[in-house]
Parts: C-alpha cells; sequence; structure tokens
C-alpha cells in the first residue's frame, strides 16, 4: 500500500473572513486602549512592639484593621498639614 499526500480542498473563505480570524487575537491600536490604572503600592513595614500596642489600644474602640487604621491616620496626617492633593 502506497502513502498518498491528502487533497488540499480550495479556500472559499472571503478575504474579510480571512482578515476577521487573522486579528481575532490582536490588541486594539493605541488609539483605542483603555487609559492606563495606576497600580496600588505594596510594602511591609516594621514596627516595634510598644507602637503595635498602642496602634491596637487605640483602634479597637473603632474595630477597624490595622491597614485601614494606619491608612486613615497617615491621609489625616497629611489633610491637616495641606500636602494631600
Amino acid at each position: 500500500m502506497t502513502i498518498q499526500k491528502p487533497v488540499r480542498q480550495t479556500s472559499t473563505a472571503s478575504s474579510s473572513d480571512i482578515d476577521r480570524v487573522i486579528n481575532a487575537g490582536s490588541p486594539p491600536p493605541a488609539s483605542m486602549a483603555t487609559p492606563a490604572v495606576e497600580k496600588d503600592i505594596k510594602f511591609q513595614m516594621v514596627i516595634s512592639p510598644e507602637l503595635c500596642q498602642s496602634i491596637d489600644d487605640a483602634r479597637k474602640p473603632t474595630k477597624t484593621s490595622r491597614r485601614s487604621w494606619l491608612l486613615q491616620a497617615a491621609q489625616e496626617k497629611l489633610e491637616r498639614e495641606g500636602k494631600l492633593r
């Protein structure tokens, strides 16, 4: 038995169909791209156990997390000093 190459069929797709398939995964042009969104900056912070205890004592009546309490405190300080944009 001999092996034969498969017979190629001629394409009946239009050029617009071919372009649609080729460009299906392409990103949009720069003029149509959505504006870049600023990402939050993440970092670790090391504080003394005494300062941590003071923060915990101050935040417990409001039942807020340390993170939220620290962000709120920093925002209030910057607003008082007129440095918040």
